[in-house]
This record gives structure tokens, C-alpha cells and sequence, in this order.
């Protein structure tokens, strides 16, 4: 048999073909990723099958789909440089049209929104399939009762508008500046968002829901197809009025979204003042007066409840919760802090198993300085708490108003309910905190609260916590005392909306939905002597932790 030996001129056509090839694929790939979009990046291909501007159940699983393929792309997806900061129209003959891709009273997902002047543009050929302005935007002003004021919040024309693609081109002729990535849009005064409850508790998990509704693959573990917001945008908020006295608010959006950037009223006023256009390539839109103008607001008095109403995974708020878990959890440069995050899975997971082989190098830390022998002390203390939550330890947490001088119980019914929890705690060994959460450092808080079984407490802001719980735990609860015949949906809607059973608590009687009493405020609800029986606080707690974990387990193993 003969042996082939290549020529020269063999070896030059097997170069040219390969070299043909590379070209034809990157050409390929590059109209593939950079043509299906429009001018702001932000516009799917409709060739390729999906389309937009649609309501209902049909638009949220195109946005969904939307979304994944997003994800899924990224990779492809050309950078734009220096030179792409604006879009031009001049080979197309009108404008990108804006897209609704997800709406509910006060919250609403745009793709390829206007902003010229101050005011937002929705550049479409079919206004009808735009919701009502008034259930997306208000005029900004401050939330108070009466004619006047509530007439003060209806949106005009310097607010929004919806205008056609022909109309936008006299406006702005060819082209207009653009702002890529996501946009969390807040639309509201200041008036609710000093308030840790009010930002995270309501705005936060209504922004994030709404974002959330594009992805219904979302994981328990948080992972997730959507990209972090690019920048959060205060137009009526001055730079810091949006935070709480003890900072949380920053602390978290910070933890969470480490990427994103934040404007305030001032440049929000600087972007008009340039009386250029700019297209976003995707906002999410929260406005409290709008949400107010909804059904589902009407019957909980919560704004995010109307946010609820879009579609959503059972793990809807994992990635966020993650994210800020993390957070604290690498709060420390020390090597102490190693095995806890080896445990992460086990804090914010449902499928997370233990690692017995992971232990800390005692002898290693020894022949470190004294300092880091304290150090080393509180991060045994904080592992040992994490191994508990990893082998299945109930923990249990009271948060106490007593120190606060307002909305306080009677002082010995709370030492009866404080006497009940250390009974627990010695019968059954049961992990059991008694805390005034202003006392700890925010890490400190974030981190009692993640693991937290049972939290339990007066109405109240230190309640917003039950945030962190673990949602996918069965036994996770929390129960909240008032003072009888009063009730706020506060934290029994959060709770809720997190998949977290929730108790409401009169001295000796217990309830919880579906059978909630209407939301009331009577007089000594913000008082300092609110009666409470902490023997019904006790049995609840066992309720959930023994004896329906022990009908559960009867019902699975086919037991009446």
C-alpha cells in the first residue's frame, strides 16, 4: 500500500478551507446575535417566532421564553463600545417599539421605554393594548387621604405618554441615546422609603416578583436566567432619603445587586436638562400610588400584593436571598469563616446535605496572634449554629419590643412567655433566641434570621426578617401577637407571599389564613400593655414543630 505524502499545494487548500469556514461561522453567529436585535438592544428578533406587546398569560410566557433566550445567548451577544451610545433610525423607518411585557396595578416590566424631558415615552402602533396609565404611573406626590390629595396623584401628561412610532420620529428625528441593561424604576416620594419594611418588605419583593415573572425556571437554590439590574432610579428621591436610620436598606440592595448603580432626583433632572431622548432597554416600573388603584391592594392594604398576582416559581425569591446570605456570610477576611460557606447550600437550600468531614485547624489557628484566637471563638460558636441548622435543630427566635418603649407587651406576660420558650428549650433542646434585633450588628441580624425556624414577635419592624427564613423548610413559621381585635397584614401577607405558615395571636386565641380577621386598629394596638398567654405561644410552637410533622409523616406513610 502506498503512503500519502502531502504537497505543498494539499497543505494550502486544507489551510484555505478551514480558513473559509472560520469566516462563514463568524459571520453566521454575528447575524445571528447582532441582527435580531434593535437599536437599544433590547428587541427580539420577531422573525424568530416570539412577539411582544401582548396581555395576558400568552405575553408572560413569551416574556419568559424572552428571557431565557437572553440567558442563554449572552454569550453571543455582541458589547457594545463607546460608539453604540446611540441608536439610529436611518435604515428603518420609524422607531423600536415599546413592549409591556408584564403588568399588574403599580408594577410593569417595559422593554425599549422613552424618556425625553422628564417624561416617559411609550412608542407604539397600538395604544389599546397599552394598559391604563393611571394603573402604571402617578404624578409622584406624596401619599395622603382625601379629594385634593388623591386627585394631586393622577398621572398627566408630563408623566407618561403614549405616542406613535410617526410622532416619536418628529420628536427626536433618527436617533436617541441608549441605556442598556434592566432598570429598577421607583416612581415614589420618599415618604415610605426611609422605612425598613416599607423599602424591602414591600417595594423590594414587589420590584423583584415583577422582575421575577419573566422567568418561571427560577430555582429554590436562586438560580436564575435574568440579569441583575443594571441601576436603581429614585426621580422623586433625594440621595439618602431613601434609607432607613440603621442603613439596612443599603446594606441589603448593596448585598444583593452588587453591580448596580443608583440615580436620584437631581440626576434623574440632569438627564432632562440634556432635553436629549434616551431609550432604556428594559425598566421595571414600581409605583405605589398605582398599586393602590388596584383590587388586590384594596383587600390586603399591600401595595406588593398586587405584584403577587403575576406568574412565579416556588422559588421566586431564592436568588435574592442567596445573594444577601452570602453577603454576610464572607463578612470576614478570616479562614474560620471557610466551612460555614461550604454549608451555604444548607441555609437557603431544600435539597443541601451536610458535610460531616469539614472541621476547623485548631492547631493551625493556635499559632495565630490572641486576636485572632477571639475571632476564631465567635466563628466556632456561628459554625456549630450553622451545623445545627444542617443536622435539622429547630431554632427558634423571639424578637422583643420590651426595650422600645412603644408597642410593647405587659411586662409579665413576657416574662411568662420568655419562662414558656426556655421550657422548650430544656425539654426538647430546641435552639431558643431572645433578642432586640436593634442590639445586634446587621450582619448579625441577617444571619439569626436565615437560620431561624420559628420567629415569632410583636407586630413590628423586627418581624420584616422573616425575609431571610428559610422559605423551603415545612416547619417554617412565624407568629405574631396584637393586641385583641387588632390586625395588620403586614407580615401575615409577607409571610405568605414567601410560602411561610403565619399566626396571628389574641392573648389566648390563634389564627391564620384563610380565616383572618379584617385589618383593624383599635385602641392600645400601639400601646404598651398588649395581653399575651405564653402557653398558646408554646403549644403553637410544638404544634408545628412535633405533632404535625409526626400527622405528616402518617399521611405519607398512608396512616389516616
Amino acid at each position: 500500500m502506498s503512503t500519502f505524502h502531502p504537497t505543498r499545494r494539499d497543505v494550502f487548500l486544507v489551510l484555505t478551507c478551514f480558513l473559509v469556514l472560520g469566516l462563514f461561522l463568524q459571520f453566521d453567529f454575528s447575524l445571528r446575535f447582532d441582527s435580531s436585535w434593535g437599536g437599544s438592544g433590547s428587541r427580539y428578533n420577531e422573525a424568530s417566532g416570539w412577539r411582544g406587546g401582548s396581555s395576558g398569560a400568552s405575553a408572560h410566557k413569551d416574556a419568559a421564553a424572552k428571557a431565557k433566550w437572553i440567558a442563554d445567548s449572552n454569550t453571543g451577544i455582541k458589547s457594545k463600545g463607546v460608539s453604540d451610545a446611540r441608536v439610529k433610525w436611518d435604515d428603518g423607518p420609524e422607531p423600536v417599539r415599546t413592549e409591556v411585557l408584564s403588568h399588574a396595578p403599580g408594577w410593569t416590566i417595559f422593554d425599549s421605554i422613552y424618556l425625553f424631558n422628564g417624561t416617559w415615552y411609550i412608542v407604539t402602533d397600538n395604544p389599546s393594548s397599552i394598559p391604563l396609565l393611571r394603573m402604571m404611573v402617578s404624578t409622584g406626590n406624596e401619599i395622603w387621604n382625601g379629594e385634593e390629595e388623591i386627585k394631586s396623584r393622577e398621572p398627566t401628561e408630563k408623566d407618561m405618554r403614549i405616542i406613535f412610532p410617526s410622532e416619536a420620529r418628529k420628536l427626536w428625528g433618527t436617533t436617541v441615546s441608549t441605556v442598556d441593561g434592566p432598570t429598577m424604576l421607583i416612581n415614589d416620594p420618599p415618604q415610605f422609603l426611609d422605612h425598613y419594611y416599607h423599602f424591602c418588605a414591600e417595594l423590594l419583593v414587589g420590584l423583584w416578583r415583577t422582575y421575577a415573572s419573566l422567568d418561571p425556571t427560577i430555582t429554590s437554590a436562586g438560580i436564575t436566567h435574568l440579569p441583575p439590574p443594571a441601576r436603581m432610579m429614585f426621580p422623586h428621591t433625594a440621595a439618602g432619603k431613601w434609607n432607613d436610620y440603621a442603613k439596612m436598606n443599603s446594606f441589603i440592595t448593596r448585598a444583593i445587586f452588587p453591580s448596580m448603580s443608583f440615580e436620584f432626583q437631581q440626576d434623574f433632572l440632569d438627564r432632562a436638562d440634556t432635553a436629549r431622548a434616551f431609550v432604556f432597554e428594559r425598566v421595571v416600573f414600581a409605583d405605589r400610588a398605582a398599586a393602590f388603584r388596584g383590587p388586590e391592594f384594596q383587600r390586603t392594604w399591600r401595595t406588593a400584593a398586587e405584584a403577587m398576582t403575576l406568574p412565579g416559581s416556588v422559588g421566586w425569591w431564592s436568588p435574592l436571598r442567596k445573594n444577601l446570605i452570602e453577603f454576610v456570610l464572607a463578612g470576614s477576611n478570616e479562614d474560620a469563616l471557610e466551612p460555614e460557606l461550604s454549608q451555604i447550600d444548607a441555609i437557603y437550600g431544600d435539597n443541601a446535605k451536610a458535610d460531616p468531614s469539614t472541621e476547623i485547624d485548631i492547631e493551625a489557628l493556635e499559632e495565630q496572634e490572641e486576636a485572632m484566637e477571639e475571632a476564631l471563638e465567635e466563628k466556632q460558636a456561628q459554625q456549630a449554629k450553622q451545623k445545627q441548622v444542617v443536622a435539622g435543630k429547630p431554632v427558634i427566635t423571639y424578637v422583643s419590643r420590651q426595650e422600645w418603649g412603644r408597642r410593647m407587651l405587659r411586662t409579665e406576660d413576657h416574662q411568662a412567655l420568655v419562662k414558656e420558650l426556655e421550657t422548650l428549650r430544656e425539654k426538647y433542646g430546641w435552639e431558643v433566641n431572645i433578642v432586640s434585633m436593634d442590639k445586634l450588628s446587621r450582619e448579625e441580624q441577617i444571619r439569626l434570621s436565615a437560620r431561624t425556624t420559628i420567629m415569632i414577635g410583636l407586630h413590628g419592624n423586627g418581624l420584616s426578617h422573616l425575609l431571610w427564613m428559610n422559605a423551603a423548610n415545612p416547619r417554617a413559621t412565624v407568629i405574631e401577637f396584637f393586641f385583641p381585635g387588632g390586625f395588620a397584614e403586614d407580615y401575615e401577607f409577607t409571610a405568605r407571599a414567601l410560602g411561610i405558615k403565619h399566626y396571628g395571636v389574641w392573648n389566648a386565641e390563634t389564627f391564620t389564613e384563610p380565616d383572618l380577621p379584617q385589618v383593624a386598629y383599635p385602641e392600645g394596638f400601639q400601646g404598651n400593655d398588649i395581653p399575651l398567654n405564653g402557653k398558646t405561644v408554646a403549644d403553637l410552637i410544638v404544634k408545628r414543630l412535633l405533632v404535625e410533622k409526626h400527622e405528616s409523616k402518617d399521611v405519607e406513610g398512608g396512616k389516616p
